[in-house]
């Protein structure tokens, strides 16, 4: 299995708790895909880095990584 970084996405909200609520709502959905029987692959959101606050926006980086047979 093959782990590989699809994309990246960077968050931002006003309040540290709108942060949370958004970055966790991407992490608890996982993406399937099945095509025939060769190739399977799922991936899922990940966090990359701790969250900042720059000029009154709070910052999270998450990357999507997908994992491949």
């Amino acid at each position: 299995m093959h782990l590989i970084q699809r994309k990246y996405k960077i968050v931002r909200a006003l309040t540290l708790k709108e942060l949370s609520a958004e970055v966790n709502e991407l992490l608890e959905h996982e993406y399937k895909d099945t095509e025939g029987y060769l190739y399977v692959s799922s991936g899922r959101w990940q966090c990359l880095g701790a969250p900042f606050k720059e000029e009154e926006r709070w910052i999270q980086a998450v990357v999507f990584t997908q994992s491949e047979q």
